[in-house]
This record gives structure tokens, C-alpha cells and sequence, in this order.
């Protein structure tokens, strides 16, 4: 594979023979050609290299160079990895930043990073969760789903909790967010990579999260507003799960960027009831292979069998998931979510689903060994359906 690499405002010999090392032969510029790069309509790099060491702060250009050359890799090399650096290059859309000394390692696998992001899907799969009532599941097990597609994701997971006055994502994932959904929706006409990127928060296995607010959020979702945010979710992440109130239009009315939505229910005869009545209304707005009903906390002694459930529905369950409060509950007190620590049933049911919803095959996406040379395999062949149900 051979890839163009640009070094801009470098005069270092020994940062070029690093880049030479790498297997690539850099073409070099000064950085005051950097706007006219930016202004340039033809792909200028695969990879842009910017050596800021005898600078004070980014070039503006840098950004303008991002927004026309959104699939060209950013790589920064500084002095030091300043924080006001690395926040400013994070907003003009670096992908990458490196301190001195740049070794051959170092770079290496930065490339190879990058590498991976420009070779990831162009489109992402975006999955919505709803809960048919309160108490079956619905957010645990989207946390759950999410945190599983981070550790395969080579382009990044979100999760986004629409719970606008009972959001408890980030309960579940141990984190404080200082941003909500409502920042993101409130500027949804100037939301950008960068801007976007300050109002998540980095939850455990990369997975990032557009938390709920924490006040009583009393405004309805708009649906519209709902919609842009999700089309643009879905190009800067390679999966996207969002968790969806059960009684918000808003939301409900604007899920066609979803690939799958999955109704969650238990074997109360209520909530079999409510998912049988959802399923067949989100059926009519939206495709019917895009609607999936699983049920959670199976109780193989329960009165009411999955046939039945099934009977109710009309239709079969897409998957059904074990019972296993005490474990659930000791990973919500933590703030680590279950499948993290993938030696119970449930766990590993988490991570059955998300391969099946997903179509990968494999738990975990291999790390291919060798550099950016040797970086590049196909994408895991679809799971087949005999394969992909859970029927335990």
C-alpha cells in the first residue's frame, strides 16, 4: 500500500528519514503553503504531517485545509504535548499529534491509525433502543451494545441518551459529563467536528457519550433537530446507539437513520402487550426487518414461555437475554459496564447481539500485525442467522 505523505513546516532531516523508515517518500513544504494546500480542489496528502515545533500555535489554514480535505490524515508534531495545542489541533481537525523525539514506532502506529480511520466504513450503522416501559432494561442494555461495538469500532463509537428527563447512561458508564444532547441540539446549525467532540464525554473502552442533562429536560424533542443530529453522528462514528424515550414523538419520528430499532421487553404481560402495540407502529413508519423485539431477564420458570411472548408479538424475538440482576446491579454501582467483564451469561450475551446487529463475526477485530504496509484486511463476513440467535 502505498501512501502521499506532505511534511509541512519542517526543516528536520532526521523527522523526514523517520517518515522514509515508514516505508514513504514525504513530499515537503513550507507551512506558508498551507493555505494555498487548503484552497487546492485535488487531494493534496493521504496524510498531512505539520511539524509545529518552532511555532506558538496552529496556523489558522489548518482548519481550512480540514474542511476541504476532510479524508486527508492531520498528524501534529510539537515540542511538547501542550494541552492548548492539542485542544486547539483537536478543533482544526487533527487526527494524530506527536512530541519530540518522533521514533519510527511512534509514528509508526500513528499512520497506521490513521490508516484504519480513512478505511473504515463510509457509512455507519446507527442502532436506537426503546424501552416498552420503565424497569425492562432499555438503557443498561444499550450502554451494554455500545460498549461492545467501541472495542471493534475502528472509527469511533457514541452512544447518545434522548432520556431528556431521566437520562442514566452516565450513571451506568461512571462518567460526569459537563455537556448534554440539549448543547448539541440547542446549536445543531453550527455543530461541527470540533464543537461536537468538546460536548462528549470519553466512557470506559473508547466508547464516547452524548450524556443526557442532568435538570428535568420539560422541552419536547424537536424531530427535525433530532434527525440532523443523528445523520451527523453517523459520519463521525463508525456505530452510533441511541437510547430512545418510549413516549417522545420527537425521537420516535426520527430514527431513519437507524439501521436496526430494537424494542426491549420482559415476559410481563404488560410489556408484551406495549411491545407487541410499539413494534407495530414503528413497523409502519419504518421498514419491518428494521424493527427488533428482544426481551430481557428470560425466566425459562415463568408462566408465560417465550412462545407465548411470541404469539402476542406475531412475530419471532430477535434474541433474548438471561436474568441476572445481582451481577447487573453490582456493574451499576461500579460504573463499568457488564460487558467489560465478559465471564458471566449475560455478558456474553451482550456481546452475541452486538456481533448479530452489527454483522461482524468475530468478537474482537484483530489488530493486523506488521505496520500501514501490511495494515489492511476485508471486513468480517455476516454472521449466519442460525449463528446469531441467542435461544438460551
Amino acid at each position: 500500500m502505498s501512501l502521499k505523505i506532505t511534511v509541512a513546516g519542517s526543516t528536520d532531516r532526521e523527522l523526514e528519514g523517520v517518515v522514509r523508515s515508514c516505508g514513504a517518500a514525504p513530499s515537503l513544504v513550507p507551512l506558508a503553503q498551507l493555505p494555498a494546500m487548503a484552497q487546492a480542489t485535488t487531494r493534496q496528502a493521504d496524510v498531512l504531517i505539520v511539524d509545529l515545533r518552532g511555532q506558538s500555535s496552529v496556523p489558522p489554514a489548518l482548519g481550512a485545509f480540514r474542511r476541504q480535505h476532510p479524508t486527508t490524515g492531520i498528524l501534529i508534531v510539537s515540542k511538547t504535548l501542550d494541552p492548548d495545542l492539542i485542544l486547539s489541533a483537536m478543533r482544526a481537525g487533527a487526527n494524530e499529534w506527536l512530541a519530540e523525539p518522533v521514533t519510527h514506532a511512534e509514528l509508526d502506529a500513528a499512520i497506521t491509525r490513521i490508516v484504519a480511520h480513512q478505511a473504515s466504513p463510509a457509512v455507519s450503522q446507527t442502532f436506537a433502543f426503546v424501552g416498552v416501559k420503565g424497569g425492562v432494561g432499555a438503557t443498561a442494555l444499550a450502554v451494554n451494545i455500545a460498549t461492545a461495538l467501541s472495542r471493534v469500532a475502528t472509527s469511533g463509537a457514541l452512544m447518545i441518551d434522548l432520556q431528556m428527563s431521566r437520562g442514566d447512561a452516565a450513571l451506568y458508564l461512571g462518567v460526569e459529563p459537563r455537556f448534554s444532547v440539549a448543547d448539541a441540539l440547542d446549536n445543531i446549525h453550527k455543530l461541527d467536528e470540533a464543537f461536537f467532540r468538546s460536548l462528549v464525554v470519553r466512557g470506559a473502552s473508547r466508547l464516547d457519550l452524548l450524556a443526557a442533562p442532568e435538570a428535568n429536560g420539560a422541552a419536547r424533542l424537536d424531530p427535525a433537530r433530532v434527525k440532523a443530529l443523528l445523520e451527523f453522528t453517523s459520519r463521525q462514528f463508525e456505530y452510533v446507539v441511541v437510547d430512545v424515550p418510549r413516549s417522545e414523538p420527537g425521537a420516535l419520528d426520527a430514527l431513519d437513520a437507524a439501521k436496526s430499532i430494537v424494542v426491549v421487553t420482559t415476559q410481563e404481560v404488560s410489556a408484551v402487550r406495549s411491545a407487541a402495540s410499539m413494534a407495530a407502529r414503528l413497523r409502519q413508519r419504518y421498514s419491518k426487518d428494521r424493527v427488533l423485539v428482544v426481551m430481557t431477564r428470560l425466566d425459562k420458570e415463568s408462566e408465560i414461555s417465550r412462545e407465548d411472548v411470541e404469539q402476542v408479538l406475531g412475530s419471532p424475538l430477535a434474541f433474548t437475554f438471561p436474568s441476572d440482576y445481582r451481577t447487573t446491579m453490582a456493574a451499576l454501582n461500579k460504573g463499568r459496564p457488564l460487558v467489560l467483564t465478559n465471564h458471566t451469561n449475560l455478558a456474553a450475551s451482550f456481546e452475541r447481539f452486538a456481533r448479530m446487529v452489527a454483522g461482524l463475526q468475530s468478537e474482537k477485530a484483530a489488530a493486523p500485525e506488521g505496520g500501514w504496509l501490511a495494515r489492511m484486511t476485508g471486513r468480517s463476513k455476516t454472521r449466519k442467522r442460525a449463528d446469531q440467535e441467542e435461544t438460551q
